[in-house]
């Protein structure tokens, strides 16, 4: 059966201050009956696996309880923490809820308590982490390993691998510090690192022996995670910018999967050399934004199948017989409309724009406004990357 998974944020309450942190804030929570339908919605409509979170979500008074009918419907539990709260206690709660998930996901972001605090974390945040590796060390509970990479921390990844290295970590997870929400935006400067960066550094981190799986997560891969909020909204991101899906509580169906595909810019190409198409069809499904729906290679063909396919992007060669990407955008803007119409790029397979040209460019820009987007020469593969990105992010 395939996995459908949520991350369930059970509570906003936190008994950290993280500075980094992107996760929502001040959303008031159900009750534990209410909590429980929604379990039972979510059951219903295909979820295998739920990630706890929060806040801190062991400060959910029954999160033991949720997690045991959770695991009597057959469904995987993971709990994300700090550890702070299991840490620190050792009572039939904190014992439930560990004896009943099959992982265990530990924060922590540096050995040195100097950092620690630096980036909010508990004074002695360090020591409450190793305190609960050593609690957990007999226990059947898969153990993994969440860091956040930011300037704080990027250069002490490897002293903090050594001391994971003495305990049995199934997965060790390097998250990109995100400046999306919450005090993450308003600390972008602070702590912001790249993509780049990350990638880099995760790669040249030695192997450790008793360290199953390393890898990074970049935001895209966030931006594919369904989020069950406190108030049981269902969020998913889209480039930065969070959209509801629909309430868990109040409704029984509801089709995760359909819901939370997130839609790809459609683009159409009309050129009429066939071996340049192939190229930057090529270049397009690099892509995972992106998607070509349509290829033509005469002018009528390409006004009908811009209408039938209303694709968001059209890249149409300049000029040559029986094709003339001008011709077709001043057409497609008659057809339609210019608000209607796709966004064009004009490819100039030649070169060679003459001043008679620019004249030409000039009135058709005047007639399809800012639907005219760009004029490309070769090579195009890496001006087409850059045309359609820019285009994703002004989109959004």
């Amino acid at each position: 059966m395939e996995k459908q998974k949520v991350c369930w944020k059970i509570t906003t309450r936190c008994n950290q201050n993280c500075k980094y942190c992107f996760g929502f804030s001040n959303i008031g929570e159900l009750d534990y009956g209410k909590d429980e339908k929604v379990l039972e919605h979510l059951a219903n409509n295909g979820v295998t696996d739920i990630t706890w979170t929060g806040g801190e979500a062991v400060l959910y008074p029954k999160l033991n309880e949720l997690i045991k009918k959770a695991k009597e419907k057959g469904i995987n539990c993971k709990l994300v923490t700090n550890g702070i709260y299991l840490s620190q206690n050792d009572n039939e709660y904190t014992k439930d809820i560990i004896d009943n998930l099959d992982y265990l996901n530990l924060s922590i972001d540096s050995i040195s308590n100097e950092i620690n605090l630096e980036l909010g974390k508990e004074n002695n945040h360090f020591e409450l982490i190793k305190q609960l590796l050593e609690k957990t060390k007999n226990k059947s509970v898969k153990i993994a390993i969440n860091t956040v990479v930011s300037k704080k921390n990027i250069d002490k990844l490897d002293e903090l691998g050594e001391f994971l290295n003495n305990y049995k970590i199934d997965n060790w997870k390097f998250l990109k510090f995100m400046p999306v929400r919450e005090k993450a935006l308003l600390n972008k400067d602070e702590f912001e690192v790249t993509e780049k960066q990350l990638e880099e550094k995760v790669e040249s981190l030695r192997k450790f022996e008793n360290i199953g799986t390393v890898r990074y997560k970049k935001q895209k891969d966030f931006e594919k995670s369904i989020v069950i909020l406190p108030n049981a909204d269902i969020i998913i991101t889209e480039n930065g910018v969070d959209r509801c899906l629909g309430n868990a509580l109040e409704q029984e169906k509801f089709n995760l999967k359909e819901s939370c595909k997130i839609d790809k810019i459609k683009i159409l190409i009309a050129y009429d050399d066939e071996k340049t198409t192939e190229d930057i069809v090529n270049v397009i499904n690099e892509l995972d934004y992106a998607e070509v729906v349509g290829i033509c290679t005469n002018e009528q063909d390409a006004l009908n199948e811009i209408i039938k396919l209303n694709p968001a992007m059209v890249f149409a060669k300049y000029e040559s017989n029986g094709l003339n990407g001008l011709n077709v955008a001043k057409k497609v803007g008659e057809t339609l409309g210019k608000w209607k119409m796709p966004v064009f790029n004009i490819l100039d397979s030649k070169n060679e724009i003459t001043e008679n040209d620019i004249d030409k460019l000039t009135n058709i820009s005047k007639a399809i406004g800012t639907k005219f987007n760009s004029l490309l020469i070769k090579p195009y593969n890496e001006k087409i990357v850059n045309v359609i990105k820019t285009y994703k992010e002004d989109r959004y």
